[in-house]
């Protein structure tokens, strides 16, 4: 998998849950952005971005997926800075999906 098709991945799950992470789509221009690693690292590396995934996650329910589960699966090349704060995320979003998943 590359980071593009995980961007549009990321995107489509989102629809499919019926959550359209619009600002995701813009900044990484789809997937197509030319800079995307630089784009990817700097929402993950986002102190603001991490505080809107959880209120994302509290709006729906634990249903959409992140970038940053990606990240964690696959490293796409990104700074050990970038996986590291992927990998606790991701540890975070699934701490919370699975209170989702029990309520």
């Amino acid at each position: 998998m590359t980071l593009q098709e995980a961007v549009e991945e990321v995107i489509s799950q989102n629809r499919k849950a019926k959550y359209t992470p619009t600002r995701f789509i813009e900044m990484t221009k789809n997937g197509e952005a030319e800079n995307l690693k630089e784009v990817i690292s700097g929402l993950v590396l986002n102190p603001e971005v991490k505080e809107k995934i959880f209120i994302t996650m509290e709006k729906y329910k634990g249903k959409p997926i992140f970038i940053e589960e990606f990240i964690s699966m696959y490293y796409f090349d990104l700074s050990k800075e970038v996986v590291k704060e992927a990998m606790q995320r991701t540890k975070e979003i699934q701490q919370s999906r699975l209170f989702y998943n029990l309520n």
